[in-house]
């Protein structure tokens, strides 16, 4: 199916589709392939983020990466996950959705996983639901739905985060999370060193 587009400030707005309730349970063919040849998924991703952002191949591989990976996360299957990190890979999670006791920034694979952990502690059905990616060439902005309850309290919790991919050669380098759509876009306009969020 077809991703409709639209331009906006200077990126590309792509809407992604929900997935189909067995295809986000399981791995897909690409992504079992990426796990088995991670180097082979490297090439490929590199490749499509040669194409112009107006591309319809990019965007409609970009939209469908983007839902596949998200449900992988959602799955706790998190070997598919990491496949599209860097190893340098920096993790910033919004200041206001993390405890204060937490450390701001997470690094490469590990800390990945430790942030999850974090998460499941707090909120054991947390979730995300991509809905829009804003394709700015090396950043991607990618709106989403964060979902959950909490663990003790049972408290629904429902809000927006604006997740901000700075990729390198086709992996993410650094993710950084707003509750705030415009410091998003402040962040994507900064190159991946120059980001630093208050503590």
């Amino acid at each position: 199916m077809p991703q409709e587009s639209s331009e906006t400030a200077g990126g590309v707005r792509t809407p992604v589709s929900s997935l189909s309730a067995g295809v986000s349970r399981r791995r897909s063919p690409e992504q079992r392939l990426s796990i088995r040849f991670p180097s082979l998924y490297r090439l490929i991703s590199r490749s499509f983020f040669r194409l112009p952002a107006r591309s319809r191949l990019r965007r409609s591989a970009l939209a469908r990466n983007m839902a596949l990976v998200y449900a992988a996360a959602n799955r706790r299957d998190f070997d598919v996950v990491l496949v599209g990190l860097d190893p340098g890979f920096e993790y910033r999670p919004s200041a206001d959705l993390r405890p204060p006791d937490l450390e701001p920034v997470f690094h490469g694979h590990d800390g990945y996983l430790k942030l999850w952990r974090y998460w499941l502690e707090a909120f054991e059905d947390i979730h995300w639901e991509p809905e829009e990616i804003l394709d700015l060439g090396e950043t991607l902005i990618v709106t989403t739905q964060q979902k959950g309850r909490g663990s003790g309290s049972g408290v629904a919790v429902s809000e927006p985060v604006f997740q901000v991919f700075h990729m390198r050669d086709g992996l993410v380098l650094r993710q950084s999370d707003f509750l705030d759509r415009s410091q998003a876009l402040d962040a994507a306009s900064l190159p991946p060193g120059g980001l630093d969020h208050p503590p």
